[in-house]
């Protein structure tokens, strides 16, 4: 039976992947070194020091935390532009109305979620959101989805873990949940991970979930 879904945050329940792009590569190039958006939106889902070292080469804590404030700025800058996806919010009343726990683990750093979630009202329909900030390892390892399952009190194997990078499908796998990767863009590529679901759209959720619990 499945209990509880853990849904990966930005590009699969929020569009912002441009936005968290752009604002990272600003935050770069203020000290010196080039990252294309489009370049760091294939990225987007690896822990911030994993996509930061992708252009350059191991950065040391204090430009790390430099580079960090400044795309904080221009993420809070920018947050008025996030939206829900229509499918997502969709997804999220239909689990709410099934009795399907719904939770967030996310590679995002919990000083930006907690005001993304908020100010997005996504917390009237969540029971807990974790950050990568909260867990000893980002994605692609389980840690995230791990913790998320555990303060929803539903176990790995009745839990669906959701997302639209690889990195998501592989954390959901280690953690031992079913998996399903939502096609976003053109960077949501599944044909060497082989997600146990390839949703077009998160309307489909609900009634994967109903058709498996009906098994039952």
């Amino acid at each position: 039976m499945i209990a509880g879904v853990a849904f990966d945050l930005d590009g699969t329940l929020i569009d912002n992947a441009d936005a968290l792009s752009a604002a990272l590569s600003k935050a770069i190039g203020e000290f010196g070194y080039r990252a294309e958006p489009d370049e760091i939106k294939k990225y987007l889902g690896l822990s911030f020091y994993d996509i930061v070292s992708k252009f350059i080469h191991n950065p040391d804590r204090v430009l790390l935390e430099k580079i960090k404030e400044a795309r904080k700025k221009y993420v809070i800058e920018s947050i008025s532009s996030f939206r829900i996806f229509p499918d997502a919010l969709y997804a999220l009343k239909a689990l709410k109305e099934l009795g399907v726990k719904s939770a967030v683990a996310t590679s995002l750093g919990k000083d930006l979620v907690d005001s993304v979630i908020k100010g997005l009202w996504l917390d009237s329909y969540l029971c807990c959101w974790v950050t990568v900030d909260e867990v000893k390892k980002p994605k692609p390892e389980p840690h995230v989805f791990l913790k998320a399952m555990e303060l929803m009190q539903v176990k790995p194997e009745n839990c669906l873990a959701v997302g639209d990078r690889e990195y998501d499908v592989i954390a959901g796998k280690k953690a031992g949940s079913l998996t399903a990767l939502v096609l976003r863009d053109s960077f949501s590529i599944y044909e060497k991970i082989k997600p146990d679901y390839i949703l077009k759209s998160l309307e489909e959720l609900p009634d994967i979930i109903s058709g498996l619990n009906s098994k039952l």
